[in-house]
């Protein structure tokens, strides 16, 4: 039995987890990483696994969100000059 490094082990780790995530292009059938948008063999278009563009709504609520975490953050720093003058 042949004992193996710690680099091939390691190495054979990181081939299992790209063969993981690894698909055929509909266009041409190489294999492409399924987080890529354009394949690097044919050029053809190629959507994501798991992708969903987001909704409008969900934009709103973000962004709602985000303003509000801004607004809050700059009271409270003023507040906080105003005090410690």
């Amino acid at each position: 039995m042949k004992k193996t490094t710690v680099y091939e082990d390691r190495e054979k780790k990181r081939a299992e987890r790209i063969d993981r995530h690894t698909v055929a292009c509909p266009h041409c059938g190489a294999p492409v990483l399924d987080h890529m948008t354009k394949c690097p063999h044919c050029g053809g278009e190629l959507t994501p696994v798991g992708y969903q563009p987001l909704s409008d709504k969900k934009i709103k609520k973000i962004r709602w969100i985000t303003y509000s975490i801004g607004a809050v953050v700059t009271v409270v720093i003023i507040v906080l000059l105003i005090l410690y003058r």
